[in-house]
Order: C-alpha cells, then structure tokens, then sequence
C-alpha cells in the first residue's frame, strides 16, 4: 500500500501565513493608532510614565509593524520554496472542483472586520486584541483555514476538491495560481497538511 506522508509546514511558515491573512488588519490598526495619537508624539521626560504612555498609545502599532514584516517575507518565501517543491508532487486527476475564493470574503467580515472598530489605547485593549488573535491562530494552524487567505487570493486561488488515487476516491483543499480549474484536469499535487495541497497544472 503506498502511504503519502504529508510535508506539514514548520511552526514558523504557518505564523507567516496566519499573519498575511490579517496583515490588512494589522496595517489598519497601525494607521488608526498613529492616527488618533498623533498629539502625543512628542518628546517628554524619559521615565516610567512615559515609557508606560508611550506603549499604551503606540506600542501596538509597533509590535504589529514588526511582526507583519515578518509575516509577509516568511509567507513569500514559503510559497516560493513550496511552489519549487513541488515539482516533486504526485500527479492525479481532477474528478470534482469547487471554487472557495469566497471564502476569504466571510473570514474578513467573520475575523478582520469587528477588530476595526476597537480603540487600541490602553492595556486592556491591547491584552485583550493579542489574546483573542492568540485563540484564533491557534485554531487556524490546525485546520483549512490555513489556506482561506485574503491577501493570498489576490495571486492564488482555493478550492475544495476530489481526485482519484491507487482506484480511491480522495478529497481535500487545494491552493494554485491557476484560477480556472475544472474536472478531468491533469494537476501535480504537493501536500502541505493533512488534505491540503499546492498544485499545478500539467499541460496536456
């Protein structure tokens, strides 16, 4: 029985993605934040009160600006080692194919847009947004979501398909550049989770 191992993503690769998918989130807030502090953007004593006000009023925008750089090379590079590995996939045929770019239409108004209209000025806010994002990323690395990105469906498509292997009907989710998709095309298929996949289209 051939047994297919699935090239499940380092921690490090599924924090990038998570942090693309809320990355017009992220930068959002970082603007809303400077914005509606811009009065206290000016220099003072150096002690503790300011150091404390400084972090209530801006040390959210900082920590995000970071940690979406971060996010943003880590998710290029990512695709990009993926999308090398898997001229390594396995081929198959399509029997079945959904698009579920919509998907990422509901994950923004569902996860993205109620965080838009918090205040991000003091620590309880600012504990309680890191907390609940903490909660979700939690939830996203272990299940589909992981491919349900908005910023990647601005290059990549997603769908929830079938396809035949070893005389086995299979299922999963897959991720791909090529937008129109349909049953009966010859992919390669490269797994990155359980029934997750990257492909790409063989060319008859």
């Amino acid at each position: 029985m051939n047994k297919r191992i699935a090239n499940n993503l380092e921690r490090r690769a599924q924090f990038a993605l998570f942090v693309t998918s809320y990355l017009p989130l992220f930068i959002l807030i970082i603007f809303k934040q400077i914005y509606t502090n811009l009065s206290f953007l000016n220099y003072g004593d150096f002690d503790l009160v300011s150091i404390n006000l400084f972090i209530e009023k801006f040390g959210l925008s900082i920590i995000l600006s970071f940690v979406s750089i971060y996010g943003y090379y880590g998710a290029m590079k990512t695709l990009n080692n993926i999308h090398k590995s898997s001229e390594n996939g396995f081929p198959v045929k399509i029997t079945d194919i959904k698009n579920k770019n919509s998907e990422s239409i509901g994950y923004i108004a569902t996860y993205i847009i109620p965080f838009a209209f918090q205040n991000f000025d003091n620590w309880l806010e600012l504990i309680s947004v890191c907390f609940i994002i903490y909660i979700i990323y939690r939830v996203y690395i272990n299940s589909s979501l992981l491919l349900i990105n908005p910023v990647l469906n601005l290059k990549y498509s997603i769908f929830e398909f079938e396809f035949e292997e070893n005389k086995k009907l299979k299922n999963g989710i897959l991720i791909s550049k090529n937008n129109e998709l349909q049953e009966d095309d010859l992919v390669k298929l490269y797994s990155i989770g359980n029934k997750m996949y990257y492909s790409k289209k063989i060319k008859k």
